[in-house]
């Protein structure tokens, strides 16, 4: 008899061990939680089996085991059937947020956003911030409170309801971003089953916005922004995004026609902060800013306005393209004219000092039709070994006929001048 209560009683050491071990290895990962709990059961099954009479040991062992296999495949069936499909269970991503209607009826929003919780009116608020109608107050505002998410255990996932009393809402959404290599990224109608809370960078593009001077150009903005209350972008506004676009695209025409497109490119950076300053301070209908408006009426918030790219029409460019091709070829006549001239001024030096410029020709014209000859000829005139060294650079031996003729050519040329430099 103590034999079997000191076996029993390692067992329940060993039983409590394994609860414990059990309990941390949930806590660390959530998806095993489920199955976990079954293999405790089992555990529990078999031990009760062990110290049990037979009809009760068989009663237990069915009906535990079959709890068990149930409990282990469970979460299993919520894992990867069940949420992915959003039927009973959604999976909630990081910087998301998911609505719930009941019968296509708001009905409440899912959030998943560390250090941010959702306040009684769906803002998204900072977690443990004092805020009123969305917005950070100090401490001791009339009306503020604190909010904190509530504690998730499976993290992203979450039950939501009785499917298909309850759904989770799916959306089309257009929209143009920008990739991680600066390309533009567009995204045609996608349905979607969440909003970001996150920030995000928006692209879109404006034509025919003129310069002071009237030229017509293509304008491409960038705009960073972030949803502050779900419930109003997705169900107060169409489609909140075409709508920022729409009431955005006469400030930057606005901000195009305060200066010429050389000076607008030089300035670029600069007109993303104007258009924004314009949004905060151009006054709508309604009591407030048009900021004030997207924020209080859309839930959105534009962050940021970045001008990405101005570009003329491409006559503009052709016609800029020739002018700036025509000022390399002025560059490289005047360049090359310069060369030439000095060049000419190192002969005509060369020629005064040979001082008989006739008989200089002659020697070049008998070296342009023999070889022979002018290796003779050069070598027998005092004098024109230098000349040929300081025209060309390399020695007599060295010099073609054609360079003999060209050099004859422009003795010729030049030997009306020499008499006036003496």
């Amino acid at each position: 008899m103590e034999r079997e209560w000191i076996i029993l009683g390692v067992l329940a050491a060993g039983f409590l061990g394994t609860i414990v071990a059990l309990m941390l290895i949930m806590f660390l990962f959530p998806i095993t939680r489920w199955i976990v709990l079954g293999l405790a059961l089992i555990t529990i099954a078999s031990i009760l089996y062990s110290f049990g009479e037979t009809e009760v040991r068989l009663g237990l062992g069915i009906g535990l085991g079959t709890i068990a296999i149930a409990t282990m495949l469970f979460p299993l069936l919520v894992w990867y059937v069940l949420a992915p499909s959003n039927r009973f269970f959604t999976f909630v991503k990081e910087g998301t947020v998911k609505i719930v209607v009941r019968g296509d009826k708001f009905e409440k929003a899912l959030m998943q956003w560390s250090g941010y919780a959702l306040d009684k009116e769906w803002n998204i608020v900072p977690e443990n911030e004092w805020v009123k109608d969305g917005k950070v107050v100090s401490e001791g505002t009339p009306g503020a409170r604190k909010y904190k998410e509530p504690w998730h255990p499976f993290g992203g996932l979450r039950f939501y309801g009785l499917y298909p009393l309850m759904d989770i809402y799916i959306y089309t959404f257009t929209w143009t971003g920008v990739a991680e290599d600066g390309e533009i990224d567009p995204h045609p109608k996608e349905p979607l089953s969440y909003i970001l809370a996150e920030d995000d960078v928006y692209w879109f593009e404006l034509v025919r916005a003129e310069d002071i001077n009237l030229l017509p150009l293509r304008i491409e903005v960038l705009l960073t922004i972030r949803v502050l209350n779900p419930f109003k972008a997705l169900f107060r506004i169409q489609n909140w995004l075409e709508t920022i676009i729409n009431r955005t695209r006469p400030l930057v025409r606005d901000a195009m026609t305060t200066d010429s497109y050389e000076n607008l490119i030089k300035q670029q950076e600069r007109l993303g902060v104007a258009i924004m300053k314009k949004l905060t301070k151009l006054t709508t209908g309604r009591k407030g800013t048009l900021e004030a408006e997207f924020e209080d009426r859309y839930g959105v918030e534009v962050r940021k306005i970045d001008v990405k790219e101005i570009d003329p029409p491409p006559e503009y460019r052709e016609i800029t393209l020739k002018k700036y091709i025509a000022e390399r070829q002025r560059e490289e006549i005047v360049t090359l004219a310069g060369a030439e001239a000095e060049r000419m001024e190192t002969v005509y030096r060369q020629i005064q000092e040979f001082g008989d410029t006739g008989r200089l020709v002659r020697t070049l014209e008998a070296a342009e039709k023999s070889p022979f000859a002018a290796s003779l000829t050069v070598q027998a005139i005092p004098g024109l070994q230098e000349i040929l060294r300081g025209v060309f650079g390399r020695p007599p031996e060295a010099v073609t006929r054609e360079e003999y003729r060209e050099l004859r050519e422009m003795i010729e040329g030049l030997a009306a001048r020499i008499p006036a430099q003496k």
